[in-house]
């Protein structure tokens, strides 16, 4: 443990000594996406757990992450600007206000921004507290396709002066960010593990009785790609194969997947499981994991199919640059081709052999590369170079 010592000789910590440091950490809503699963993974292992934590949410959301965050950090300590189930202007503009009020009362060191418009709001609002430590959490490097993209675009860059420190999900997702600062300054960045391999469970066998049984996970919007998916089961079908898909997750275009599995006549051959906790281990029993994105940050739920042995076949975005190696421990695919799913698809379920392989290759190099200890290390060295930071004169 390393105390760091201020002018006034108090000691402040982040989550490394016995101070009283404080940080506020605003996050978009509680759902349960691969930001908000990071905030709880890094604090239920041991990140910030000595500094005086309070955490500022635009909106609930879908809440799935609500008691586990209490349970760290207190109840007292979580400020929901509202309750709405989807994040909103309204929320935002909120926010403003409720983060301008949270710096003048809690006087904290740092300011943690995760996601787009967290960092939007909180670069704006830290403008006029510059002894405040400015840090953007970078989770996706190119942002949603919606009506404000480019006004978000350019908010990010126009504010991105007023960041003194940039940390990332994966090494991809920091490398494709710094164009997103464009202003000439020296920056600290981290690469921040949002993900731990566990040894709970890991597929047996890969034999497979038909149907072939495929499996997706993750929230149900437009880059993750579902209709991929789905046009892949109709050509399977179409070439007398028979598939089955279960996709885990909920979100906003599960009403327009099952419209085209309808329109696709494969809606029989299709399963929307809604949200499950750990969906992993139910997907144990599938034969081959399905990740068809067109953009991603680290991509939690393939690093979680990886992990527990599941044979994967998946568009080569974000984290997958990082860990997934065609042939070795996964199939790559091109983004938004149905007949390249297909064709891998057909491939793979002919060969026992090259699933096991690749199945078995993936579990070990997860639990080897993203332990808890490697995690826990870079979270202290992170910490530590956050806390000097944070005391030094600016």
């Amino acid at each position: 443990m390393v105390a760091l010592a201020t002018k006034t000789g108090q000691h402040r910590s982040f989550g490394l000594s016995t101070g009283p440091a404080s940080a506020i950490y605003v996050i978009n809503t509680l759902s349960r996406g691969g930001a908000e699963h990071g905030l709880v993974t890094i604090l239920e292992n041991g990140f910030l757990r000595d500094t005086n934590l309070y955490v500022l949410v635009f909106g609930r959301g879908d809440g799935g992450l609500r008691q586990r965050l209490i349970d760290l950090i207190g109840e007292e300590k979580l400020v929901e600007v509202t309750p709405d189930a989807r994040l909103s202007l309204i929320g935002m503009v909120r926010g403003v206000v409720a983060l301008a009020k949270m710096i003048r009362r809690i006087r904290p060191q740092v300011v943690i921004l995760s996601l787009k418009q967290a960092n939007i709001v909180g670069r704006g609002v830290l403008v006029f507290h510059r002894n405040v430590r400015c840090v953007a959490f970078e989770h996706i490097a190119r942002l949603e396709r919606h009506p404000s993209v480019h006004f978000y675009r350019f908010l990010l860059r126009a504010l991105s002066f007023r960041v003194d420190e940039v940390w990332a999900d994966c090494p991809t997702t920091l490398a494709r960010t710094r164009s997103h600062y464009p202003w000439p300054r020296q920056r600290r960045e981290a690469v921040m593990p949002l993900f731990i391999a566990s040894a709970e469970a890991v597929k047996g066998s890969y034999r497979i009785v038909e149907p072939i049984r495929l499996v997706m996970a993750g929230r149900l919007i437009r880059r993750k790609r579902f209709d991929v998916a789905i046009d892949a089961l109709a050509l399977l079908k179409a070439r007398g194969i028979d598939a089955r898909c279960t996709i885990f997750g909920t979100g906003p275009e599960g009403p327009a997947i099952l419209a085209r599995a309808v329109a696709a006549k494969v809606a029989d051959r299709l399963c929307l499981a809604g949200f499950v906790d750990k969906w992993w281990r139910e997907a144990l029993h599938h034969d081959i994991f399905l990740q068809t994105s067109e953009e991603e940050g680290f991509c939690l739920v393939a690093a979680e199919a990886m992990m527990v042995g599941l044979p994967m076949i998946t568009t080569v975005v974000g984290g997958l640059n990082d860990y997934s190696t065609d042939d070795v421990n996964a199939v790559h695919v091109p983004i938004g081709k149905a007949e390249a799913l297909s064709d891998a698809i057909r491939g793979l379920a002919s060969d026992e052999g090259r699933r096991r392989r690749l199945g078995s290759d993936a579990a070990a190099g997860m639990a080897e590369i993203y332990s808890a200890e490697a995690a826990r290390r870079t979270y202290r060295e992170v910490g530590t170079g956050l806390a000097a930071a944070a005391v030094s004169p600016r």
